[in-house]
């Protein structure tokens, strides 16, 4: 489970950075052993060299942006979520080294309109939902 603050659309560089090295360091050391393809079929199976299935993860963001930024037509998002927009490479990421996504939860308007209060008791029904 991991929760990041969104920066300008991304993952912010030091995160970025960590997983980076980490992964890199991780190739045939228990995160993935390659890309999956083998010499006699190299256009199939990209992304099925993983070594952590079995293993499940969750991330939280936080955003300035509303949710309606993300739902309503017309607006910034073009009525894409998060985890289909901006954190879709994250999520291809963590696939390819095997892992399964579990529902995280995201909180939005946290500069301008946050609500403490709500937001936690709606990550409190959240991990009792999932877990």
């Amino acid at each position: 489970m991991c929760h990041t603050p969104i920066w300008w659309f991304q993952l912010p560089h030091g995160f970025k950075k960590y997983i980076d090295v980490v992964f890199t360091e991780g190739h045939k050391k228990g995160i993935y052993i390659s890309d999956g393809r083998k010499t006699e079929n190299p256009t199939r199976n990209y992304g099925t060299g993983g070594m952590l299935h079995s293993r499940k993860y969750m991330v939280t963001s936080s955003w300035n942006a509303p949710k309606e930024a993300f739902t309503l037509a017309g607006e910034f998002f073009k009525e894409t979520s998060v985890d289909d927009g901006v954190l879709f490479g994250f999520h291809r990421m963590n696939a390819f080294t095997g892992m399964e996504q579990i529902p995280g939860i995201h909180f939005h308007d946290v500069e301008k309109n946050a609500d403490i209060r709500t937001a936690l008791k709606l990550y409190r029904e959240h991990l009792t939902e999932i877990f």
